[in-house]
């Protein structure tokens, strides 16, 4: 529940180790965070979070429909009724460069496919002794740092609006507000839809 409140993506069987001693999952590797994977070009990711054969098959003997609905629907009941404390320390992340630089990093990969080398190919195509004046050339620079920064605080405020939702029960539908029971259906059946696991990278071994 955690994993999909953050957008947490790229769940290969790497990214998810176990504790031998107390067999508590352990997930690692937090890079593919705000649903970065979910809108990637290529394979992108359709589940909220890992719910394949090999976690389902080692739960109890009621699987799904045992101790993991009820902790789940236990967890997601916290996260909602503290989301006021969560969207504060969620904030900070959001907005931080590094993490904003990951969010937007499709667009910028797509314009350099388009022009080169993308924002920068007129300064890389600039000939060695260059027309336009040194100064035209930093206001043109100056501009396109504006314009970078204006994109990153526009997916900063839809990723901030989308961890809004989904701790509102809007995460499926922005006008129906899901009871938290509800909520965690939806999200174990689109976890568990074979539709949507095919549609993975190989790598990320969907059908394990």
């Amino acid at each position: 529940m955690v994993g999909h409140i953050l957008g947490l993506g790229d769940r290969h069987p790497s990214n998810i180790m176990l504790e031998r001693h107390t067999g508590k999952v352990v997930h690692i590797d937090f890079g593919d965070c705000f649903e970065v994977a979910m809108h990637r070009e290529k394979f992108p990711e359709k589940i909220p979070f890992r719910l394949t054969r090999m976690l389902t098959r080692a739960m109890e003997v009621s699987g799904i429909e045992g101790s993991f609905r009820n902790t789940c629907e236990f967890n997601m009941k916290v996260l909602r009724d503290n989301k006021e404390s969560l969207m504060a320390v969620l904030e900070a992340f959001v907005y931080d460069p590094l993490i904003n630089w990951r969010l937007i990093q499709p667009d910028v990969d797509t314009r350099r496919g388009e022009g080169g080398n993308g924002h920068h190919a007129d300064f890389v195509r600039a000939p060695a002794y260059p027309t336009a004046p040194i100064r035209k050339l930093k206001a043109d620079e100056n501009d396109i740092l504006n314009e970078a920064q204006e994109v990153r605080n526009e997916r900063a405020l839809l990723v901030y609006k989308r961890v809004q939702d989904k701790l509102a029960g809007r995460d499926f539908n922005p006008d129906e507000v899901l009871s938290v029971p509800a909520q965690v259906d939806k999200l174990i059946v689109q976890a568990t839809s074979l539709e949507n696991l095919c549609q993975c990278f190989s790598g990320w071994c969907a059908f394990w």
